[in-house]
């Protein structure tokens, strides 16, 4: 039986925000991901919200920045950057430090991100359960095994609800 949970982390890049690749946070034209609004906000009122990103050359206010330009940074209760942090994804501490700012316990806590080797990787090593968003033409990588796999974000609020509702949140 899953233990209950009461926190979800969110990948930035291609996972609630659209990924322009090779650009900074602030050379892009900031576009939340499809389905990204309406999902956490059907979350919002169950879970607290954060996001972990492994960022370069942006950290938390910058990525603080393009969530409030998209239209999504009211909703997130957290965030964490590798910049600032010092720690990137897949290292089990930008996680712990995440629920630290959730202020939730980690065991608590999962991931969701489109990318195998930090986002999937980290979490799992972590000891919390990660959801691979899995993008047309993504392939897996043997030896990590994502909780769940889902090919649009709305596929989301569904399975939270099927695997974490019905053994008590």
């Amino acid at each position: 039986m899953p233990r209950p949970l009461a926190g979800v982390f969110f990948d930035a890049g291609n996972t609630l925000l659209v990924e322009e690749p090779g650009k900074h946070l602030w050379e892009m034209s900031i576009a939340p991901i499809a389905g990204a609004l309406e999902v956490l906000t059907a979350l919002k009122p169950s879970y607290r919200l954060g996001v972990i990103s492994n960022t370069v050359g942006s950290g938390d206010a910058e990525l603080a920045d393009a969530l409030e330009k998209a239209g999504i940074r009211r909703l997130i209760d957290a965030l964490v950057t590798s910049r600032d942090f010092g720690k990137a994804k897949p290292d089990p501490a930008i996680y712990a430090e995440g629920a630290r700012r959730l202020g939730v316990s980690l065991d608590r806590t999962l991931m969701v991100g489109d990318r195998l080797d930090t986002d999937v990787a980290g979490a799992l090593n972590a000891g919390i359960p990660a959801v691979w968003l899995r993008h047309p033409g993504a392939i897996p990588i043997p030896g990590i095994a994502p909780t769940h796999v889902i090919d649009r974000l709305d596929e989301l609020p569904g399975w939270l609800d099927a695997t974490y509702t019905l053994h008590g949140r």
